[in-house]
């Protein structure tokens, strides 16, 4: 069962009525029921997966709570001081092997599914939302062992935290603070939230199925047919497309999930805030899927980069390259470790590696050399804050980032050369107005694709200008907000991809 299957819309409408029924204080067991029921649905064979990861995390979680406890209660019972700081040493040795087992066992899990490809004749299909719930339930874990989380000691609502059917499609990983009390309060079904909800899914149905699904025809055409005899302008064109497809397809996803989780009254956390708007990489990677760069902000950059062996680092570039250098050096090169693991996160491949290379060199080399940047601006009387400079520094940024989907789509090294050597030395200008129609879309899906992806920019630069698009149609005649609603609805059922045969269901982040 997907998301945009008549079966998932039964299901939603047999959730909601059955939500808005229960009794305030039972209304969380109805999303459990409902949410293994969707899991269950959508593969039954990785039910016992799923489980497994909430069981061995729950009991890991509570073994935590019980060794902060008595470092927090019981150690001060210990009146011998020696004692007391042997007694507390052993304790975190415990906590710190309850983490690493745990991290153990669920990563092994994770590299053991997302590897099969390359040792079996017949793949495994990934878990739906295996990477999404097992991010998420080890964040929680690392925050109960640093402290900054507390226990949950009810089994079956922390089975909802990590089962959770609208974020277990494709994320965003949320954090047990900020999402499992609203997710056991009991909301009610109010027509506000009935009407956002709706809104917001309608919304990222028209990002997946009238821009993204139209703009996957045109890309796969292009790397499905012999590359090393295609022209370097349709190739670099296609990287665009791509960029278009891959942030509607996912961005477009999240809208829906979060459209459905809000008619339960939940919020999700925020994935996406307008990423090609970013005026630098590192900007774009704080807006582009939100809650995976917070999560290995937390949990992977600032651990490595604030470790004894980085301190060491820091210390020896101070001595020998200067104190900016002596601050900056330990976080490129934690930059570059960081977007490799990134990069194998997607997939296992050299490109991939080259991917998490080139996003991680171009931040951390940004941040050492900023000092430099600014002497330059300064020379030549740049503005940083006008117009024409900030479009500047996002036409660049979105350059960089389009050279770096070069890695990300070729599915081999011999491929990433063929690409770029067709791309610098036969690029053939004459293709792009020659050979447009030869790749599955014809006059009229051209134009349907640029109108809807003018109406993308036009409604994501009023949000980028502080409008709340959803807020400011609320404010509007009724009769506004239902021609709005219809007339997208319209646009999505004439112009959306779909039909026999053609899975408009499935996204690029379904399997991850």
């Amino acid at each position: 069962m997907t998301i945009l299957s008549v079966q998932f819309f039964a299901f939603l409408l047999v959730l909601v009525a059955a939500y808005s029924l229960t009794p305030k204080r039972f209304r969380w067991v109805i999303l459990l029921i409902g949410s293994y029921a969707f899991y269950g649905l959508s593969n039954w064979k990785y039910l016992a997966l799923i489980f497994f990861t909430t069981c061995q995390t729950f009991l890991a979680v509570r073994k935590l709570g019980r060794l902060n406890r008595y470092i927090k209660e019981d150690l001060k019972l210990i009146e011998d001081k020696d004692a007391r700081k042997a007694a507390k040493e052993a304790t975190i040795r415990k906590k710190k092997a309850v983490v690493t087992i745990t991290l153990l066992i669920n990563f092994a899990l994770l590299f053991f599914f997302k590897t099969t490809y390359m040792w079996m004749e017949t793949a495994l299909i990934l878990p739906l939302g295996i990477s999404f719930y097992t991010f998420q339930t080890v964040g929680y874990l690392i925050d109960v062992y640093r402290g900054q989380a507390e226990v949950e000691s009810n089994f079956f609502k922390y089975a909802l935290f990590v089962s959770y059917f609208p974020q277990i499609i494709q994320g965003p990983i949320n954090r047990y603070k900020a999402i499992a009390p609203s997710l056991t309060e009991g909301n009610r079904i109010t027509w506000t939230n009935f009407r956002r909800g709706f809104g917001l899914f309608i919304w990222g149905m028209f990002k997946k199925l009238v821009i993204s699904d139209r703009a996957a025809i045109f890309v796969s055409s292009v790397w499905s047919g012999d590359l090393s005899d295609t022209a370097g302008s349709m190739i670099l064109f296609s990287v665009f497309m791509f960029n278009l497809q891959l942030y509607t397809d996912f961005s477009g996803g999240i809208d829906m999930v979060s459209g459905v989780s809000q008619l339960f009254g939940i919020e999700l956390a925020e994935n996406f805030r307008r990423p090609f708007f970013s005026k630098t990489l590192a900007e774009y990677w704080r807006r582009w899927h939100m809650s995976l760069g917070a999560w290995i902000k937390d949990y992977v950059f600032y651990p490595i980069a604030m470790s004894k062996m980085f301190a060491k680092i820091g210390k020896k570039a101070k001595a020998h390259f200067g104190v900016h250098i002596g601050k900056t050096l330990p976080g490129a090169i934690t930059s570059v470790i960081t977007f490799v693991m990134i990069g194998l996160w997607h997939d296992i491949t050299i490109p991939y590696v080259l991917y998490g290379v080139w996003h991680g060199l171009i931040m951390g080399l940004s941040t050492m050399f900023e000092p430099l940047f600014t002497k330059f601006n300064t020379f030549f009387e740049v503005d940083p804050e006008c117009l024409s400079h900030r479009w500047f520094q996002r036409a660049r940024t979105f350059l960089l980032v389009t050279f770096g989907e070069y890695f990300s789509l070729a599915a081999g090294f011999g491929i990433l050369v063929t690409i770029f050597k067709r791309t610098f030395f036969d690029f053939e200008y004459s293709a792009l107005y020659l050979q447009f129609t030869d790749y599955g879309l014809d006059n009229k899906d051209w134009f349907v694709l640029l109108m809807a992806t003018f109406v993308l920019i036009f409604v994501s630069m009023k949000q980028e200008s502080g409008v709340r698009i959803r807020e400011a149609l609320e404010k509007q005649e009724l009769w506004f907000q239902w021609a709005a609603t219809l007339g997208l609805i319209f646009v999505i059922m004439i112009f959306g991809i779909y039909g026999p045969g053609y899975d408009a269901a499935s996204f690029i982040y379904g399997g991850f």
